[in-house]
């Protein structure tokens, strides 16, 4: 482990031994907790984790992964194993519905999957709380299927319980001086607020649960403190739970710690990074992703309808180009630059947090053109070459039968997941430009593109059957004491 990654899980550990002892309903509050979000204005912590000095302002070392994990496997078996809840009784062999929670807007089952898999009758989206906009109801259900459940709707007083908690809280802090962590202005008011959230939501979950039979519940991430808190009072009450990866695992911060009974994942690279952080094989399980179903179906956007929207030239090879803001701006600018002096190619630039204006990058040619508002997977469908930074569109165009492109800048907490796509990978603007340029004009280079491109997938994708098929056999299998009494 790099000191950037000790460094961080060390101050984890430490925030988890420090503030153990505020409890609510049985749970140690700091297990609950986004502790990103916590630090995320404390830029001395960013700046300084991958100091080796750091680890001086610290209790705690964490020299191995499987440390940090098993003091969250511990935190959840101490729930698991329960005797006597402060909640409700532990269920045995739940019959309900299975609940889809959609955490951050991550979960991004496609209309096809929900309409496929999920009958309204026994699914229900669980939301923290009503959109202002109501959908309109048919015979009691949302026009876009599956019904809505809001927590919101149980809640209850917990401002009292919240301000003792709140007040111990700061009893702790007090006895510190000079933490980077515990001393910093923000954290004090980041960690009220997440206190009082968690209070909040264990009580909302617990009605939730009591008056709503559940067989199993379908988590887009367990990172955040509004699911993470959802699936601790499920393993205490006995119901199963599934964590849907979201993206790649390109930073190990965004996946550690695991926490449902089972991560459903997309492919032999996350079984293998769990297994190797300390979860066990029998809690990682081989999924997809259903919305990569959509992958091997055909555009639904013509050709010709894109070339009409962006205006490219139908007679040039596309290169679909995809960057976040201004990250990496000026490797990327070299690199299309570079591509475009020659004007062979349409450039169409795809920002991932696109908002509606163009990228400054499309400004540098005219041959350069903004995504505008075009799906992803029809840019990927009609483009001839992806070129992206260290993100899930990579794999997403390589599914799709693309060749992929990356331009990489690993940092401290990068797993390595796009190594196995060596040599196609590379941290340097004009090696990545000449590999693009080679691939049109050298059918040896682009068969060993081919190959490699290939290679990778069968080991970050395999595609034995279609992921929402995968995601079933799953969730009838956790829930088979229960049932789901569906196909």
């Amino acid at each position: 482990m790099n000191d950037a990654s000790r460094n961080y899980w060390s101050l984890y550990a430490e925030f988890l031994s420090a503030f153990q002892s505020i409890r609510y309903k049985g749970f140690s509050i700091p297990y609950l907790c986004h502790f990103r979000s916590l630090n995320h204005e404390n830029t001395y912590i960013w700046e300084n984790l991958p100091n080796a000095a750091f680890r001086k302002h610290l209790s705690k070392d964490v020299k191995d992964r499987k440390a940090l994990q098993a003091l969250f496997d511990q935190y959840k078996q101490s729930h698991v194993k329960k005797k006597k809840s402060k909640l409700f009784p532990r269920m045995k062999a739940p019959k309900g519905k299975i609940v889809l929670y959609n955490a951050a807007n991550l979960l991004r089952f496609p209309k096809e999957t929900m309409d496929r898999h999920f009958r309204p009758d026994q699914t229900v989206l669980l939301q923290d709380f009503p959109a202002k906009k109501k959908p309109k109801i048919v015979k009691g259900i949302p026009v876009q299927g599956v019904p809505s459940n809001y927590l919101s709707s149980y809640r209850v007083p917990v401002e009292a319980s919240v301000q003792v908690l709140q007040k111990q809280a700061d009893k702790i802090i007090q006895t510190y001086s000079g933490h980077p962590m515990f001393n910093h202005a923000s954290f004090r008011v980041n960690f009220h607020k997440q206190l009082s959230g968690i209070v909040q939501r264990i009580e909302e979950t617990n009605r939730f649960f009591r008056k709503n039979p559940v067989s199993c519940i379908v988590f887009a991430s367990t990172h955040y403190y509004q699911s993470r808190t959802i699936a601790m009072v499920a393993a205490e009450a006995g119901i199963p739970t599934v964590c849907m990866q979201h993206g790649i695992i390109g930073d190990e911060i965004g996946y550690m710690p695991q926490i449902a009974d089972v991560e459903g994942v997309y492919g032999h690279f996350e079984s293998e990074w769990f297994q190797k952080i300390g979860v066990k094989k029998t809690a990682v399980e081989i999924i997809g992703h259903p919305r990569f179903d959509n992958l091997f179906r055909r555009s639904s956007l013509m050709k010709s309808e894109l070339v009409n929207q962006l205006k490219i030239n139908p007679g040039k090879k596309t290169i679909l180009v995809i960057v976040r803001e201004d990250k990496q701006v000026d490797k990327w600018k070299t690199l299309v630059q570079n591509l475009s002096k020659e004007g062979n190619y349409n450039i169409i630039i795809k920002d991932f947090l696109y908002r509606g204006t163009p990228h400054p990058l499309t400004k540098l040619s005219p041959h350069i053109y903004s995504s505008a508002a075009i799906p992803l997977y029809d840019l990927i469908h009609h483009s001839d070459i992806v070129l992206t930074y260290l993100s899930t569109v990579g794999l997403e165009a390589m599914i799709a039968d693309k060749p992929v492109f990356v331009l990489s800048t690993p940092f401290p907490t990068y797993t390595g997941y796009f190594d196995k796509l060596t040599p196609l990978v590379d941290p340097r603007p004009l090696k990545v430009a000449r590999m693009v340029g080679k691939y049109l004009s050298d059918d040896q280079w682009k068969q060993q593109v081919k190959e490699t491109r290939q290679s990778f997938l069968n080991h970050a994708y395999p595609t034995a059957k279609p992921s929402g098929t995968r995601l079933m056999d799953l969730l009838r299998r956790l829930s088979k004491q229960g049932g789901i009494p569906f196909e």
